[in-house]
């Protein structure tokens, strides 16, 4: 029997995000491959987008117990989850994920925090989305794939183009939706959460990642580190979207990762 895998996307996206690779994990896993809520198939969600609310979401629409992955703020989430329902888990892999969005500068009486970024320009950018929506998602995506290598820089432009194609394909997020995923990520701080994490993690960070900082997860990984566990960090060459931008290497990455025993890795 195949192992279950359930993946989330990230804000501004959906689920389609993960098809460029999503033979590959068929062939290995039994996927679930769900959207958040206000995104793609749950385009029409009208409840609360606070982390419990999302949380409690996701997780009924999941396998009862499955190896989970998931990305930017899906990877918040499944993190969240995780910690608060960890019978729900087998292995969670978090790819370009936080557990505190923002520096600590955006915050009044926080305790430091500098390897988040400022919110300034990602509420431009949700501006933008209600005007062209596709338009303004092309920028977003050449942002998590920005490179001044000559050549990986044409090939980030080429999986943009692939990547904007296969989003245009689902009606596009509400304004109402981007504007709370923001605000999630505002108010999100799970840094004092992490020690309670009992799951199996593996960190997947990418080398040039302008979203979230390859800090962030060196914290998030050295947060986690406990021998018998088996938790593991990798950084592959990418920036936001390393799974797609070193799609080989990653699957190979995950592989590893759900077929390794807990005990004894690190």
């Amino acid at each position: 029997m195949k192992p279950r895998l359930v993946l989330l996307h990230g804000w501004a996206v959906n689920s389609l995000i993960w098809n460029p690779i999503l033979d590959q994990l068929r062939d290995r896993y039994e996927l679930t491959v769900l959207d958040l809520p206000g995104y793609g198939t749950q385009i029409h969600y009208d409840g609360d987008h606070d982390i419990e609310t999302v949380v409690g979401d996701v997780l009924s629409r999941a396998p009862e117990v499955a190896n989970w992955v998931g990305w930017s703020l899906g990877g918040t989430i499944a993190l969240a989850a995780a910690i608060a329902q960890p019978q729900r888990f087998e292995k969670l892999q978090l790819i370009s994920t936080t557990p505190r969005f923002l520096n600590s500068e955006q915050f009044l009486n926080s305790q430091q925090w500098n390897h988040g970024v400022a919110i300034e320009p990602f509420e431009a950018l949700a501006q933008g989305f209600e005007s062209d929506y596709f338009k303004s998602l092309k920028r977003f995506l050449l942002l998590q794939t920005f490179s001044e290598d000559p050549a990986e820089k044409k090939q980030s432009v080429a999986l943009v183009r692939e990547l904007s194609s296969l989003l245009s394909q689902s009606d596009p997020p509400s304004q109402s939706t981007l504007q709370s995923g923001l605000q999630l990520l505002r108010q999100t701080d799970l840094r004092d959460q992490l020690r309670k994490l009992t799951i199996q993690t593996q960190v997947i960070a990418g080398q040039s990642d302008r979203v979230v900082p390859m800090a962030a997860s060196e914290y998030l990984f050295d947060q986690l580190v406990d021998g018998h566990l088996g938790h593991s960090f990798k950084s592959l060459t990418g920036g936001h979207l390393p799974f797609l931008q070193s799609p080989s290497d990653y699957i190979g990455c995950l592989e590893e990762f759900i077929q390794s025993d807990s005990v004894g890795e690190s």
